[in-house]
């Protein structure tokens, strides 16, 4: 078996097991002929290879892409969604399975989403910070920030953790029982923790120099 034919074998196997699907099921949601995956993954010697844009609808779908070149050469890059407000109080509602399908939605429907070099869980998401909480501590507002939520992944203190409310999203110092501000704002302030909505754990920050 060729480099090209291993590399695509190893992705969708991984994918298929990292989430749980089926061949079937994986094509169904990404919108292309279950059997362009199915004759491939039974023959992966023999087979035709999927076709680009059916293995580029598979990769939106998993939020991961095919590794073609060596496996030094560079990390692996998986998609998490950019969600807004709305987005995510919706998100906050759902059990643990309807938001892995609530994400994974939003990937598929080709929702913003940003690109780590890091592995990230199904329920990962990012959100763009909205206030100057942690500006002095280099998270500044515009910053997309990747989120696990909290009980994939319980804050250790220090840790920076996102909380949202109607109107805003900011970033805090895990300090229970409060949240911390590290700011030059004197209007930010501390935060009992158990006022508050915690999105998530912080993982990633991602800056755009221009909008």
């Amino acid at each position: 078996m060729d480099n090209t034919r291993r590399a695509l074998l190893r992705w969708m196997t991984g994918v298929m097991e990292a989430h749980g699907w089926s061949a079937g099921a994986w094509a169904r949601a990404a919108g292309v002929t279950p059997t362009n995956l199915t004759r491939f993954l039974r023959d992966p010697v023999g087979a035709s290879l999927p076709s680009a844009d059916t293995i580029g609808r598979l990769a939106r779908v998993a939020g991961a892409e095919p590794r073609f070149l060596d496996d030094g050469a560079y990390p692996a890059v998986c998609r998490v969604p950019l969600l807004d407000l709305d987005q995510v109080h919706a998100l906050m509602a759902l059990g643990r399975r309807a938001g892995e399908a609530y994400l994974a939605a939003a990937l598929r429907d080709g929702s913003p989403s940003v690109a780590v070099d890091r592995p990230a869980s199904r329920r990962a998401f990012a959100l763009k910070i909205g206030s100057r909480s942690l500006n002095a501590a280099g998270v500044l507002p515009n910053d997309r920030v990747v989120l696990e939520p909290p009980d994939l992944l319980p804050p250790k203190p220090g840790d920076v953790v996102v909380t949202v409310s109607d109107h805003t999203v900011c970033g805090y110092r895990f300090f229970p029982p409060h949240l911390l501000p590290v700011s030059t704002d004197p209007d930010c302030s501390p935060t009992p923790l158990d006022d508050a909505h915690v999105a998530g754990v912080a993982v990633h920050v991602v800056r755009a120099l221009k909008e």
